[in-house]
């Protein structure tokens, strides 16, 4: 059979790896014997010369026989770049095997020496590794061609882009997603540094805030951290932290005056500091105005009126429909009120207040509302809420004990009458208190625009069932307290001299009745010319006629001779 003349080295590095070349030993004595051989070019018809390199042949680490090619990198680069071209066909007669086959280079056979080590170490490798496949001796060999092949090189030239431009996307993407993160980490840090920005910078520049003046008393010898912690609790900043160090930074912490100064929560900290730096109210002329306990909203008004406070009309419109400072007992306050003659009647706690002159309605107000919501503790809210009571109905219940009362030990036993009829009220549905109805008389008759019966009849006890429709004074601290804790009694009645200022109470109607009855003789005593009746024992004895009969109750009087 003819065989094929190998016409490049690739085809002849094929062919030498095909046939192993024999055993070593006729490797190294061709190589002897060829030593002296040089690569000539043959140019062919057909192709054009093709050049292998040795660069692409092995990416592997070097075993022994690499070795020694390494030691004569000079031979192997000369003979791998050096093209080898194959000659002319020419008509010849049928040859052998061996006479056709171009002579190999010293080169070409170190490179299939090294190729042969490759193919067995690979097939060690995949037997290590458990693989099941065995590939074939010329499969194997094939593929160690790779880094010498021109072809085959041509062939991975594209795999060999394709993965650098897989590391390049890699490392695109990389960078890309650095960039996002970097980006979103600026975005956050930008987002907490702008709320921190707007959290701040509305405290200090008192955006958005309240517009209620409020009177905020600076003690004596305070310092900025203390003042700070007063303007906290008032409302008027949110941190006193930063209100101390900005005002350290503008140095008029040092002339904060003590007294009282008007301040508003929408201030800017350096309208605070220049406030707090000025003259307190105090410099101002001063007005102590005492209100008692019993009073009502429209003698309030008169007293601040004619003290130079402030117009009595606008203290009273103020005081009952604009008076919020965002206290604590506004949370308590009923959320319908239009049964209510004065809304604000019991809320002006009665006390020792310290007006100015010409001062503002909304300021007087405040202090005095102020006042009453530092009266009424969370006990005091707690006992309304086991009672089942408002704040506003314990201070409806106040006020007609503030005004029945002519003694603070009478009112607990008053308060207990109260309970007792509105604890029972199939039997005792109305209260029958004689100073609601003059409170009709007196307060709402001449201050409504328009007559209404049927709100002096939900202020009437003696006509409506159960309390009043609003409080028909101002009670104090003692009033308030007999209203929330009543003494035990089973007393449902109780009638009063006017002039001794005694009460009577009584369990049933006829007990009542001849109370009554006795009272209204005693105090016709009082005002009847008096008989004066000699005793043996050197003193007279002022006896009423109208007293005949009732001596337990007769008052008596004693004169020298």
């Amino acid at each position: 059979m003819e065989n094929k003349k190998p016409n490049s080295s690739e085809e002849i590095v094929r062919q030498l790896l095909a046939e192993k070349l024999g055993t070593v030993e006729d490797r190294k004595k061709f190589n002897q014997n060829n030593h002296s051989v040089s690569a000539a070019a043959v140019e062919t018809p057909e192709r054009k010369p093709e050049s292998t390199t040795l660069e692409s042949v092995m990416p592997e680490p070097l075993s022994d026989a690499e070795n020694n090619i390494e030691q004569e990198p000079e031979i192997l680069k000369q003979s791998i770049s050096t093209p080898i071209q194959t000659p002319a066909p020419e008509k010849a007669p049928v040859a052998t095997t061996e006479q056709s086959m171009p002579t190999p280079t010293p080169e070409m056979i170190r490179a299939a020496d090294i190729l042969e080590e490759r193919a067995v170490r690979s097939k060690m490798a995949e037997k290590k590794n458990g693989n099941t496949k065995v590939r074939s001796e010329e499969d194997s060999l094939y593929d160690d061609l790779d880094g010498i092949s021109q072809t085959q090189m041509h062939r991975r030239k594209p795999n060999t882009a394709g993965g650098k431009e897989k590391k390049k996307k890699k490392k695109k993407g990389m960078r890309a997603l650095r960039s996002i993160i970097l980006a979103a980490f600026i975005l956050i840090i930008s987002i907490v540094f702008a709320l921190l920005i707007i959290v701040y910078g509305r405290d200090v520049l008192g955006i958005n805030n309240d517009s209620t003046t409020k009177i905020i008393t600076i003690p004596q010898g305070a310092d900025t951290g203390e003042i700070a912690d007063i303007l906290e609790k008032e409302g008027v900043i949110t941190y006193p932290s930063l209100f101390k160090v900005f005002a350290g930074f503008s140095g008029k912490d040092a002339n904060f005056t003590a007294g009282d100064h008007e301040l508003r929560p929408d201030m800017a900290y350096d309208t605070i500091f220049e406030n707090l730096a000025s003259p307190s109210l105090g410099s101002k002329d001063v007005v102590n105005i005492a209100f008692p306990e019993g009073i009502t909203i429209v003698e309030a008004s008169d007293l601040l009126e004619d003290q130079g406070v402030c117009d009595a009309d606008d203290f009273i419109d103020y005081f009952n429909n604009k008076s919020k400072c965002g206290l604590a007992y506004e949370t308590h306050l009923p959320s319908f009120t239009n049964g209510k003659f004065y809304k604000m009647e019991g809320y002006l706690f009665p006390d020792t207040y310290q007006f100015y002159t010409n001062m503002d309605v909304d300021l007087v107000c405040q202090k005095i509302l102020r006042n009453f919501n530092d009266k009424i503790t969370d006990r005091d809210y707690e006992r309304m809420e086991t009672l089942g009571i408002s704040l506003d109905d314990t201070l409806i219940i106040a006020s007609m004990i503030q005004r029945e009362a002519g003694s603070l030990d009478q009112m607990t036993r008053i308060s207990s009458v109260f309970w007792n009829r509105l604890n029972n009220p199939q039997d005792f549905p109305k209260l029958q208190s004689d100073p609601t109805g003059g409170y009709v008389e007196d307060v709402i008759k001449p201050h409504i625009d328009k007559y209404d019966q049927e709100l002096f009849n939900s202020y009437d006890t003696y006509i409506c069932d159960g309390l009043p429709a609003g409080a028909i004074c101002n009670p104090g601290y003692d009033a308030i307290q007999a209203a929330l804790y009543p003494a035990s009694t089973d007393y449902f009645y109780f009638y009063s001299n006017i002039n001794t200022k005694e009460t009577y109470f009584s369990r049933t109607l006829a007990e009542h009745e001849a109370w009554i009855k006795k009272v209204k003789g005693n105090q016709f005593v009082a005002t009847e010319p008096v008989i004066t009746i000699p005793s043996g024992d050197g003193t007279d004895a002022a006896v009423s006629d109208a007293a005949d009969g009732n001596s337990d109750i007769t008052t008596t009087t004693e004169a020298s001779e």
